[in-house]
């Protein structure tokens, strides 16, 4: 699959301190550009009346939001569950 990923996905990863979590999303990212259907990807769940957005669960505090067009995925936003899904989509 392609992946693109937006300047607020940068703002909002380049917020986050933690590498433990900087290498976590690196890794998400990785397994996205790999997988060949949107089933390969680990806990990806559709949003709740958003047709085409996603969320994935990477960490027990933290969330990325995506979306599905086709074959290409865009990396929309991250963060914390708190705020997240304030934010998104």
């Amino acid at each position: 699959m392609k992946i693109e990923v937006s300047k607020r996905f940068v703002r909002d990863t380049q917020k986050i301190t933690d590498k433990r979590i900087l290498n976590k999303i690196h890794k998400v990212l990785s397994d996205a550009q790999n997988a060949e259907y949107l089933s390969d990807l680990n806990s990806l769940e559709g949003m709740a009346g958003h047709s085409g957005f996603y969320r994935i669960k990477f960490d027990y505090r933290y969330r990325i939001g995506v979306y599905v067009l086709g074959d290409n995925i865009q990396f929309l936003r991250v963060g914390n569950r708190e705020s997240f899904y304030k934010k998104f989509p």
